[in-house]
């Protein structure tokens, strides 16, 4: 939606959003409508998990739009420039931040000029590669607001969460020090400022009768003296609105809580992670458990939803650390849990001290520890958390709100962990 908007900049673009998975189109579907919309160029992110998938679908675009411009960003390919345009046979690769350097190069293509630019890595006519630099913007408060006409909101939510839905990114970058977080966005944190957060929210609510929304920054709560302007300016509007943010346990207490609550957030979303220290420690999180525990039990106090993301399966886990997570969750009473299995991604500082220890091949794609096992105990996690009598009668009250997606959501949640298997459809149960 960013860079929609920043494409809509170049005079006489018009510009078309794709999200095959939130229209529940085929490949098929989608490669007709992008042949009816005839673009000139077409730019697409890759995902990691399914890096093998989207590198047929570029090539099958390729072949069937020989003269439009096909390109790709994303983790791998940002990473693995050269790699992902020979296999991929795409036309060019944005590295970095995106935004400015898919205008620059729209902005060339639209005056009859050449591929390479800022960011783009690309092959010369010569057929020689050309790579690109990893590419920041240093103020994101230059850039448009997010293209909300870009999308159907009725297509977006979350769990237990009203429409119409949106989402919103008022940072990049993360400084924080975890071993095994991809960052997007490099380690340095920019972040928008309070003012044009509250106006791009404001803008949304105006022009879209957007009530429900996600901050999208990898801990929203980064800067606490940003993050109390931004509440308090979100207040001041006064608007019906609920949103949902993510979070670490060591920037958020209960002043942050209470003024987050304030300004209309229901829900944060808290990278707990583990219950133990020694693994906390191994995954270089950066802070002690037992410091951080009166803030996490003064968010429960606060009456903002908690769902705690915890990690299992890294190679300091024994069976005790794995106990001490479970019990934490409990303890904290969390509304959701969202538990995934470690994962040693390339360019990632774990998959550098790791990397004889990790089985990894671009593609086909495969990333994991030699000797790790599979999401067994991301299904023991949540068979032992939710399928409580306990926690199913405190969830009563949700299931009578929200039958639909009460409905939904049990089916889902039983594919994934009673016959612990995953959807083919996605990664993670939340």
């Amino acid at each position: 939606m960013y860079l929609s908007a920043s494409a809509k900049l170049v005079p006489n673009t018009e510009v078309r959003l794709l999200d095959c998975i939130a229209e529940g189109i085929s490949s098929d579907d989608a490669v007709h409508r992008i042949n009816e919309f005839r673009p000139d160029v077409v730019l697409a992110i890759m995902a990691i998990e399914y890096f093998d998938n989207d590198v047929m679908f570029l090539q099958r675009l390729k072949r069937e739009l020989p003269m439009a411009l096909i390109g790709c960003f994303g983790h791998l390919p940002g990473n693995f420039q050269r790699e992902t345009l020979d296999a991929a046979k795409c036309d060019f690769v944005l590295v970095g931040e995106p935004d400015q350097s898919f205008k620059q190069l729209l902005e060339r293509r639209a005056a009859g000029g050449e591929t390479a630019g800022d960011g783009v890595a690309c092959y010369a006519e010569g057929s020689d590669f050309i790579p690109a630099e990893f590419q920041r913007i240093e103020d994101i408060d230059v850039l448009p607001y997010a293209d909300q006409d870009a999308i159907d909101h009725s297509l977006y939510s979350e769990p237990f969460f009203g429409k119409p839905y949106t989402v919103f990114q008022s940072s990049r970058g993360c400084p924080f020090p975890c071993s095994y977080c991809v960052r997007s966005y490099g380690r340095k944190l920019v972040m928008a400022s309070a003012v044009h957060v509250v106006g791009e929210v404001e803008a949304a609510v105006r022009d879209h009768g957007i009530r429900y929304f996600r901050f999208m920054d990898d801990t929203f709560t980064a800067s606490r003296k940003r993050v109390l302007k931004i509440c308090d300016g979100l207040a001041k509007l006064n608007l019906d609105i609920s949103w949902s943010c993510l979070t670490r346990p060591n920037t958020i207490d209960a002043e942050v809580a209470a003024a987050l609550k304030k300004a209309g957030c229901k829900r944060v979303y808290v990278g707990i992670e583990s219950g133990s220290q020694k693994v906390l420690d191994y995954l270089n999180r950066g802070y002690k458990l037992d410091a951080v525990m009166d803030n996490l039990r003064a968010v429960r106090a606060s009456g903002l939803e908690m769902v705690g993301w915890f990690i299992v399966g890294s190679p300091a886990e024994e069976r005790e650390d794995f106990e001490a997570s479970l019990q934490l969750a409990r303890d904290l009473k969390l509304e959701f849990v969202a538990v995934s299995t470690l994962v040693p991604y390339p360019a990632t500082d774990l998959y550098e001290r790791e990397q004889t220890d990790i089985e990894f091949s671009l593609l086909p794609y495969r990333c994991v520890f030699t000797e790790q096992p599979g999401t067994e105990l991301e299904s023991e996690f949540y068979k032992r958390y939710y399928m409580t009598p306990s926690f199913i009668v405190g969830k009563m009250g949700y299931l009578a709100k929200h039958p639909g997606q009460s409905a939904k959501g049990a089916k889902e949640f039983l594919q994934y962990v009673v016959t612990s298997r995953r959807n083919p459809d996605r990664k993670d149960l939340l």
